[in-house]
């Protein structure tokens, strides 16, 4: 029985070597590419910002011509990708060359090809033709002057011939880091198949020809986008190489990663051979193992297996009868004791949760939690927090008791409580308490809440928002409608348990509380009050209607009242 796995998982391990070395090789291919490429945008990028800076100096009129002279001639020194700049007209015409002291443009041609003029025209700039030069290719570079805007007329272009002698040292360094295999290890070529830059560097002066390249067969770089073009294995002048092409960003032309494919896969034989060997070595002594240990370890496991099944499915009253006294005899007793403890716990757990769903009916949830983790201080007394209160009363509620039947007017202000009260969870809320048809709620304790007067009349606003399809309900079943009146007031007050040691709530005592009661009384229906605190700490979220002055009773001044615009 344990030769066919064996065999199976030696088979498995050669093929997922072979998958991951192909993956690899062709990943390693694809980011030396990418390295080239971002060195080609590079060097290029540098030559078409710095033709482009010397198109926007000459089309400056506001400089004089020599001013205009001096700041391309200026950039041509600093620009290390450039060595000269031909000046042409809209025709193509050339009228000056800028250069540096000593630089040979004799090969600065005197009219420009309709076609990169055309090339030139919907972009910023494009890419010529390559020459050959003494020390490594030139590509002919082309920016268009627009001097009223990118979507202005061209005025003129600035053409450079900028050396590809960069791309090819960067070329023969990651040919020899990296693909150190073969004379075609890494190359680039234009849109004519010719050779650019190489890991070889009498290949690039003379720009031969890489037609015969299996990976090229049938590709025009043209029409080849900056992502893997083709990868896989093909045959070649070389042989079977594995290689992959991608077309280069903004450039007509392609670059080339290949290797043997003898050189690419050499180690895979080599593991063949030390991972089947293994193989047919362990299942030899797997073989000779199980025959003799398959008795004595078949039935505890199963055994094992079964309780586990048990376990797995919660049956947690179960156990298992250890019958040796070996690491299977142990491993029972563990499982048997782990049960018990998992059957303690869940019945721990199921009373703990019943405790805060029955607590969670009479005081906030946040006090629960503490409480039970016994992290509440019971004792009396508070302490000091600025909070925000919200009274909220049912309208005309005496009316609405007299034409209703008592369960009625229970089950709707159950219906009424219940909804407010999550709403005011929602928005992190307390419920203190519930007097009547009154609901008391404050923000800021027993956590600290920094913008609890945002949140109480967010609060506020969402319970009107959901009274307002809930009176569809209560019109159908009660024939009623129900409106409320609401009050929030924010500023200190002392928040804890109050009471006595026999029987205690935690509650908010102060001023700030019978402020926020007294708005609610004179609050019309639907109507949101707050005072000059609440509007303050709320002013940047909700917008808020002044009501004047108001004399409350208790207090000896009019207090400055403000009125959520809905």
């Amino acid at each position: 029985m344990a030769t066919v796995p064996l065999a199976l998982v030696g088979w498995l391990a050669v093929k997922v070597n072979a998958d991951t070395l192909e993956t690899t090789q062709r990943e390693l291919q694809v980011v030396v590419l990418g390295d080239l490429a971002r060195t080609i945008d590079d060097e290029f990028g540098d030559a078409e910002a710095g033709l482009d800076t010397i198109g926007r100096v000459l089309a400056d009129k506001s400089l004089d011509p020599d001013a205009r002279i001096a700041l391309a001639e200026a950039t041509v020194e600093a620009r290390y990708s450039l060595d000269h700049a031909g000046i042409y007209t809209a025709e193509g015409e050339l009228i000056d060359v800028i250069s540096e002291t000593g630089v040979d443009t004799s090969a600065v041609p005197e009219q420009l090809p309709d076609e990169l003029m055309r090339a030139a025209d919907p972009v910023r700039s494009t890419t010529g033709a390559v020459v050959e030069s003494e020390r490594a290719p030139r590509a002919t570079i082309a920016v268009a002057i627009r001097p009223e805007g990118p979507d202005g007329p061209i005025s003129g272009y600035i053409v450079s011939l900028v050396s590809t002698l960069g791309i090819q040292d960067r070329v023969a360094h990651l040919a020899e880091a990296h693909l150190a295999a073969g004379p075609d290890a890494l190359f680039v070529v234009d849109r004519e198949l010719r050779v650019i830059a190489h890991s070889d560097r009498g290949q690039a002066l003379t720009m031969s020809s890489a037609a015969d390249a299996g990976a090229l067969d049938g590709i025009n770089p043209e029409g080849l986008q900056p992502l893997i073009g083709r990868a896989g294995e093909y045959e070649g002048a070389a042989g079977t190489m594995v290689g992959t092409v991608i077309g280069l960003p903004d450039r007509p032309w392609a670059a080339v990663a290949q290797v043997p494919r003898a050189h690419a896969y050499a180690s895979l034989e080599d593991m063949r051979k030390v991972v089947f060997g293994s193989v047919a070595a362990v299942m030899l002594l797997a073989g000779l193992f199980g025959v003799l240990a398959a008795q004595r370890l078949t039935a505890p496991l199963r055994a094992l297996t079964e309780f586990a099944g048990e376990l797995a499915k919660r049956r947690f009253d179960r156990r298992i009868e250890a019958r040796s006294r070996d690491e299977l005899g142990v491993l029972a007793n563990a499982m048997s004791a782990a049960a018990a403890e998992l059957e303690a716990s869940e019945a721990q757990l199921a009373q703990e949760i019943e405790i805060r769903h029955d607590l969670g009916r009479y005081m906030p949830a946040e006090i629960v939690e503490r409480v039970v983790k016994r992290e509440q201080d019971m004792g009396l007394g508070g302490e000091r927090r600025e909070i925000s209160v919200l009274f909220m009363d049912v309208v005309a509620f005496t009316p609405l008791t007299e034409r209703l039947e008592p369960e009625s007017i229970v089950e709707l202000l159950n219906h009424l409580f219940t909804m407010s009260t999550e709403i005011v969870f929602r928005h992190q809320g307390t419920v203190d308490k519930f007097i009547g048809d009154s609901m008391m709620a404050f923000w800021g304790a027993p956590a600290p809440c920094p913008d609890h007067a945002e949140r109480a009349v967010a609060a506020a606003e969402e319970i009107l928002s959901w009274l307002e399809v809930a009176n569809q309900n209560f019109r159908e079943r009660y024939d009623c409608t129900v409106r409320l009146a609401i009050g929030i007031n924010s500023g200190p007050c002392v928040v804890g348990n109050i009471g006595s040691d026999r029987r205690m709530e935690y509650t908010a005592i102060g001023d700030v509380v019978n402020v926020a009661a007294r708005l609610e009384a004179i609050a019309r229906p639907q109507q949101i009050l707050v005072t000059e605190r609440t509007r303050e700490l709320a002013a940047a979220e909700f917008e808020f209607a002044s009501v004047g002055g108001k004399q409350l009773a208790g207090r000896a001044a009019p207090v400055k009242l403000y009125e959520v615009r809905l």
